[in-house]
This record gives C-alpha cells, sequence and structure tokens, in this order.
C-alpha cells in the first residue's frame, strides 16, 4: 500500500476527508477521561528522557513549552495532561474547532487554540519553524524519514511514531506513554491510561455476549475494505471482546487493512457484529450486503458523518475520545450483536 493510500484510508474512508462536522456540545461526567490531579509541570527526575522510535532515538532535556503535533490524534493526551500544543495537525471533522474536540474541550482552559496543519503535501516545514516549538512529536502518524530529517534539522527534539506498529498502528495506550514520557508526565500519563483502560475492561465485563463473537470495521472503498488488527478502531473492538473476522485475519499482510473487490462483501455473512463507516458510499456493496445473513440478522450499523462528533471519535481513540466514544459504540454494537433485528441500534446523541 502506497504511502498515499494508507493514510488516505487511515482518514476513515473517501467520504471523510470532506464533511465539515458540527460542533457539538460537552458531556456529562460518564463521559469523560479522569483529570490528571498536577498541573502542566513535569514529575520529579522526568529529564532529561530518551525515546526511542521509528528513526533512532531522541534525548529531551527539559519540559518542552511549545509543542508541535505532526500526529493526527495526539493533542487529547497532551491536553489531558496540561499542554495545550501550539500546533495540530487536521485529520478530518469540523477545521473550526482547531483540533480541538468536545471531548477535549473542557481541557483547553485559558489557552489560546492551536494553530492548525496540513500534511496533505507532507509536514508544512515552514509553518511549524514559524510556531518555535521546542518538541515536534507524532504517534498516531506516518511521518517520512525524509520529513523527520528536515524537521531535525531545525534543532528541536522531534519524536516519530514507533517503528514496533505499522504507520498510524502504534496502540492508543503506548501512544499516550510516549506522549506523557516526552512532556515530563511519565505517571500521570500511566494513571490516565489505567483509567481508560479501567472504562473499557468494565464495558467488556458487562457485555459477555461480546466475547467470542466476530465483528470488523469495514467502509466501501475501491470495493471493499477491512480495517486490520494494528488499526485502532479494530483493536477497540478486541478489546471489548470481539474476534476479528477471519476474512480480515486470515489475510496477508493486513496489520492495517486489506482492501477487496466489491463481490467480496457477501463473505461477510456469517459475520457475528459488523461496523461499517460510510455504509451508504457504495451502492454495490450495499446491495450485496443487504443479501447476507448478517444484515438479514441486524448484524450490523452504520457509523457517518451524519453523527457528527461521534464519528470522529470513532477513529481517533485516545484516551479523551474514548469515554466519549464508548457511551454511544457500546449500545449500539449491544443491539447489533444479539442477532435480533427487531433490536434496532439506537441513535447517536452528541
Amino acid at each position: 500500500m502506497n504511502t498515499s493510500r494508507r493514510r488516505f484510508l487511515a482518514g476513515l474512508s473517501v467520504l471523510a476527508v470532506a464533511p465539515v462536522l458540527a460542533a457539538c456540545g460537552s458531556d456529562s461526567d460518564s463521559g469523560s477521561a479522569s483529570k490528571p490531579s498536577s498541573s502542566a509541570a513535569p514529575e520529579e527526575s522526568a529529564f532529561p528522557v530518551t525515546i526511542k522510535h521509528k528513526y533512532g532515538e531522541t534525548t529531551i532535556e527539559k519540559a518542552p513549552e511549545r509543542v508541535v503535533c505532526i500526529g493526527l490524534t495526539d493533542q487529547d493526551t497532551l491536553m489531558a495532561l496540561g499542554i495545550v500544543p501550539v500546533g495540530v495537525t487536521y485529520w478530518f471533522g469540523d477545521e473550526k474547532l482547531q483540533g480541538v474536540y468536545p471531548w477535549a474541550q473542557e481541557y483547553l482552559g485559558d489557552a489560546e487554540l492551536p494553530t492548525v496543519l496540513k500534511d496533505t503535501n507532507g509536514v508544512e516545514l515552514e509553518k511549524v519553524a514559524a510556531l518555535a516549538p521546542d518538541l515536534i512529536i507524532g504517534q498516531y502518524a506516518g511521518l517520512t524519514e525524509q520529513d523527520y530529517k528536515k524537521l531535525k534539522g531545525m534543532g528541536v527534539p522531534v519524536v516519530a511514531q514507533s517503528g514496533d506498529y505499522t504507520d498510524y498502528g502504534t496502540p492508543w495506550d503506548e501512544a499516550a506513554l510516549t506522549l506523557g514520557a516526552a512532556i515530563g508526565k511519565p505517571k500521570a500519563a500511566q494513571e490516565l491510561v489505567d483509567s481508560v483502560k479501567k472504562r473499557i475492561d468494565d464495558e467488556a465485563a458487562a457485555h459477555p455476549e461480546f466475547k467470542g463473537q466476530t465483528a470488523g470495521v469495514v467502509t466501501p472503498y475501491e470495493g471493499l475494505f477491512l480495517y486490520g488488527p494494528e488499526d485502532p478502531r479494530s483493536r477497540m473492538l478486541l478489546d471489548l471482546g470481539f474476534d476479528l473476522h477471519p476474512l480480515i485475519t486470515d489475510a496477508d499482510d493486513s496489520e492495517f487493512g486489506i482492501s477487496l473487490s466489491a463481490e467480496r462483501t457477501s463473505d461477510l455473512a456469517d459475520i457475528g457484529t459488523a461496523v461499517w463507516i460510510d455504509y451508504d458510499a457504495d451502492k454495490q456493496t450495499q446491495k450485496l450486503f443487504e443479501a447476507t445473513t448478517a444484515y438479514d440478522e441486524g448484524r450490523w450499523f452504520d457509523v457517518s458523518d451524519k453523527d457528527g462528533s461521534y464519528y470522529v471519535a470513532h477513529s481517533f481513540v485516545t484516551p479523551l475520545s474514548i469515554p466519549y466514544l464508548l457511551d454511544r459504540y457500546v449500545p449500539q454494537l449491544a443491539a447489533a450483536a444479539d442477532g435480533d433485528p427487531k433490536t434496532e441500534p439506537p441513535a447517536v446523541k452528541d
């Protein structure tokens, strides 16, 4: 898979890059991650810290104050830990929010909104330099070695994505711990991760029917695209107790996902739960799926741009977006997983 296609599909599907979604109000406390008890001040003995990444290792000597995110979702963890970045990389959703979505807005405080960067044609090096960063970091990212070297040439620490996973494949918890270490808040980052993992575990325990069922996140794109085991959307299904459908797990080189012809949509007939993204985007795959047992038994639902911020949260998968997501996602999964077509997945309310 070439870089541009991988980057494009990381942003959901053919429809995900286009819409400007409406901003929505914040949720109740049940949809929020636990706030760290400390301020942005670094923890004792947190520096210097050396972080390994895809292109080597980077040593950060002191607490950064002006952080630029070249990862697509990194701002959430930084804000949860008390750092509002000066620059964020736009992915999709309402660009006017400047990377601060409903689940993160309470963490903005009195800080200025970040400057929005675009990486459609690579990192905007001049805009990054103009922000005078003292740390450049990307975890949910696909930074190229060429751009890494250019950023490193600015004379500030640069931390690229992990080399242990495919690009855009670093697990949310590992990304959060790396981000925490980089800003001198490793203990707070661990506490944040632990609190969110407990919420996920509690949801899985409350829905034992998920365990052992197959599931998958699928979208129409040049036929049918199925997200693979290293994609955060698939990992969330696994964390909630599901198994990925063999159509995904039996494929070669499927870490990020696989592309199939539209005709293969009928192979999803025996899936336990199909989570579609932009189901209506392709009439051919839609027609084929509607001839399957999975469709007849109501073992599916769609997440689309009509769902507003939920649409964004489903793909962000960060310590701040996950609780917001679970409030909406789990009831839909439960309705689909029961195999009763009379049980319709509830409408999402932002």
